[in-house]
C-alpha cells in the first residue's frame, strides 16, 4: 500500500473541529460530525473510554480522580444511541477501562490502572454496582487497565512494566475468587514487525493501555507512549503469536506517542464514537465508503483521529484539531439502518 498518494483535502469548520477528508487508496469520507454528549450535561469531566452495548453507549468520565486510587470517583454514563442518559453510576477511583460483557451483560469498571486496581461490576438491569473487587496480587505502582473478552476467556492489560519479565497481558482465571491471573505476554517479548515482515523483533511495550479485540479474534493491545499496537494471535494457546506495528508521524517519520485507542473498521458505512477529553466531549464521526478492515487510533500527540496503514504505520489524519483523543469505537451501519433504534 504506497503511502505517498496525492491527496486532495476540503477541511469544514464545526465548532473547533477541523474535519479533513482525504482522497486516496482509502477513499474515505466524513459525512457527518456532531457532539454525541458533553461531561458538563452530567457534571463530570475527562471522558475516556468508551464501551458498546445493545442500543447503548457507555462512557466513562474521570473527573480527575488519582489513578492509584488515592482520591476522587468517576462518573460512569449509559446513554441512548441518540444521546439521552439512561443511568449514571458514581465509582470510587479513576475507571480507566469500561468494556460490557457480552455473555452476561454486565459492565466491567477497572478501577485505578496505576496501583492498588479494583474491580466493579456494573448489572445494568438492576441499576447496581457491586462493590469493588480486589486481584489476588496487587501493587502500588502497577495496575490493570483494560479487559477484552475472546469467547469463554477474559484477558486483562497491566500497567506499567518496570522489567523485561513484567506482564503486559494476563489471562483471568474464571471461576477464581479473589481475582487469579495468568502472564500470557511479557514486556519486549519478540514478534514479527508488521511493517518489515521481520520475524523475532523485541516489541516495545513500555505504557500498555487499551485492550481490543479484532474482528478475526486476535488481541490488540495498545502502548502510549510507544506509539504501538501489540496483535496476539490465538492467545494463550500453545499456537500464540505476537506481531506488532508502529505507528509513525508522517511530518516527522517518528513514533507518535500518546497513542490510547484503535478499531479497525468492520463495514464500509459506520459511526465513529471518540472520547474528544480535552474538550470533555464524546463525537460521533458518521463515514462511509470506507474499506473494511482499515485501521483507525486515537493519538495525542497529533491530537487526531488517524487513519493507520497497516503496512507500513504511517498515520494520515481523519479528524484534526482534537485535545487528547482517549476512547474510540466504530459501529457499522447498513442500507437498513434507520433510527428507530435510538429510543430504545
Amino acid at each position: 500500500m504506497n503511502y505517498l498518494f496525492a491527496k486532495k483535502i476540503s477541511r469544514i469548520a464545526i465548532g473547533s473541529i477541523l474535519l479533513t477528508m482525504a482522497s486516496s487508496a482509502f477513499a474515505q469520507n466524513v459525512r457527518r460530525i456532531t457532539t454525541f454528549a458533553t461531561g458538563t450535561a452530567v457534571n463530570a469531566t475527562g471522558p475516556d473510554s468508551i464501551a458498546l452495548s445493545r442500543n447503548s453507549l457507555w462512557v466513562s468520565y474521570t473527573n480527575g480522580a488519582d489513578s492509584t486510587g488515592l482520591s476522587g470517583s468517576s462518573t460512569i454514563v449509559q446513554y441512548k444511541l441518540n444521546g439521552g442518559v439512561r443511568h449514571t453510576y458514581s465509582i470510587s477511583g479513576s475507571v480507566d477501562g469500561l468494556k460490557v460483557d457480552p455473555r452476561t451483560g454486565r459492565v466491567w469498571a477497572l478501577q485505578n490502572q496505576d496501583g492498588n486496581s479494583t474491580l466493579s461490576l456494573i448489572n445494568p438491569k438492576a441499576h447496581s454496582v457491586s462493590g469493588p473487587i480486589p486481584y489476588a496480587v496487587t501493587s502500588a505502582t502497577q495496575g490493570y487497565d483494560d479487559v477484552a473478552f475472546r469467547l469463554d476467556q477474559v484477558f486483562l492489560s497491566y500497567t506499567n512494566p518496570a522489567s523485561p519479565t513484567d506482564p503486559i497481558i494476563q489471562l483471568l482465571q474464571n471461576g477464581s475468587d479473589p481475582l487469579v491471573v495468568t502472564p500470557i505476554v511479557f514486556r519486549g517479548t519478540n514478534g514479527t514487525n508488521l511493517a518489515t515482515g521481520q520475524p523475532n523483533q523485541p516489541t516495545s511495550q513500555n505504557d500498555p493501555d487499551s485492550l481490543k479485540l479484532t474482528p478475526t479474534g486476535d488481541l490488540m493491545l495498545s502502548s502510549g507512549d510507544d506509539g504501538q499496537l501489540l496483535f496476539v494471535g490465538q492467545p494463550g494457546t500453545p499456537n500464540q503469536s505476537v506481531s506488532f506495528l508502529t505507528l509513525l508521524d508522517p511530518n516527522t517519520g517518528l513514533a507518535v506517542s500518546g497513542l490510547d485507542d484503535a478499531v479497525f473498521a468492520t463495514a464500509r458505512r459506520g459511526t465513529f464514537y471518540l472520547a474528544d477529553t480535552g474538550n470533555n466531549r464524546v463525537l460521533k464521526i458518521e463515514v462511509d465508503h470506507v474499506p473494511v478492515g482499515s485501521l483507525f487510533a486515537s493519538i495525542s500527540s497529533l491530537n487526531e483521529l488517524a487513519v493507520v496503514d497497516i503496512h507500513t504505520g504511517l498515520t494520515t489524519p481523519l479528524v484534526s484539531n482534537l485535545n487528547g483523543p482517549h476512547g474510540l469505537e466504530f459501529v457499522p451501519h447498513t442500507d437498513d439502518d434507520d433510527d428507530q433504534n435510538d429510543n430504545k
